[in-house]
């Protein structure tokens, strides 16, 4: 794989829509309704004001491997990545799910028909041990080289830009409107705006 090739391309709200999925079960299961636009954190237990023990059946829930599987695809995302794939690129799929979603992961991405050269899970915020799991670190992830990345969480997008120095496409999320600016980051609305913006900024002539 050639690293300059390869783009990185979070999961979650930016391949699937998890974000609405999570609001769903808080909603079926507690009985608790914020609408998605009002979801100013990724951290919707405590957006949807669920009690200690309530975000952790929430967090449980949502890793169930059903309720992954039943997570919408965004189609925009899937004709894009195809086209990058077809023009020659790598597709690294990158996510900050815990090990235990592996198989699920892998299974609804071929349920879409994503194309990827490769998965990784990375304990992007320090939540899930990574020793005897295939989870890596974000120090060891650090040393990887991507051309281009897409992105929705704020705090990815600045480490990427900051300390990988990769050009990233922040997709425009309700909790990512105050994320820091940074010259190798730039905000989109939609896939195919960012589908345009990668051989203008990265001068790459498709093989």
């Amino acid at each position: 794989m050639e690293p300059t090739r390869t783009i990185y391309v979070d999961m979650d709200d930016v391949l699937c829509e998890t974000a609405r999925g999570w609001l769903a079960i808080a909603e079926r299961e507690f009985g608790k309704t914020i609408h998605y636009d009002q979801l100013n954190t990724f951290e919707v237990g405590e957006a949807c004001g669920l009690e200690a023990h309530e975000i952790r059946e929430l967090v449980r829930l949502a890793h169930d491997p059903e309720e992954l599987l039943a997570m919408a695809p965004i189609a925009e995302a899937i004709a894009v990545l195809n086209e990058w794939a077809g023009a020659g690129y790598e597709i690294a799929i990158v996510t900050g799910r815990p090990p235990p979603t592996y198989e699920a992961s892998i299974e609804w991405l071929a349920l879409h028909k994503l194309p990827y050269d490769a998965f990784i899970i990375v304990d992007k915020y320090g939540r899930f041990p990574t020793e005897n799991t295939i989870a890596i670190t974000l120090p060891e992830f650090a040393a990887r080289k991507f051309c281009f990345a897409v992105e929705d969480s704020p705090t990815m997008a600045k480490f990427l830009a900051e300390e990988m120095k990769v050009t990233v496409a922040l997709l425009d999320r309700p909790w990512n409107q105050t994320a820091a600016e940074h010259a190798l980051i730039s905000r989109f609305n939609h896939w195919r705006e960012i589908a345009r913006a990668l051989p203008r900024k990265n001068n790459l002539s498709p093989t």
